[in-house]
């Protein structure tokens, strides 16, 4: 088995932040990051639907239906909307998930190895 030290951040890596702690048994921890964690994910996916639907209910029927590249005209008009809150969702989950990592090894390296 996987020393604790690369099992605790791996997990927290590549499956969930908050894994880590599982591992270290910090719980309290672990579920406040998880939470964290999973509110930002669905706030950055209400967002995006949010924008999707701005931009569908400010086009013109006849712009989608006389195009022949519908998504294009989608895309050119996203890509002109506002992004400062998308932009910080996705830093504060990434901020999230790197601390998740950092703290689930630092953490495993102080604990006595078993």
């Amino acid at each position: 088995m996987l020393k604790k030290t690369v099992l605790a951040p791996l997990l927290s890596a590549l499956v969930l932040p908050g894994l880590g702690q599982v591992i270290n048994r910090q719980f309290r921890k672990a579920g406040i990051l998880m939470a964290v964690v999973s509110l930002l994910f669905l706030s950055l996916i209400f967002k995006l639907l949010f924008d999707l639907n701005k931009v569908f209910i400010s086009l013109p029927p006849e712009a989608l239906e006389k195009n022949p590249h519908p998504l294009a005209a989608v895309a050119q008009t996203l890509s002109q909307s506002d992004k400062t809150w998308l932009l910080t969702l996705l830093f504060l989950l990434l901020a999230v998930w790197i601390y998740g990592i950092w703290d689930a090894f630092i953490t495993a390296r102080k604990a006595p190895q078993v």
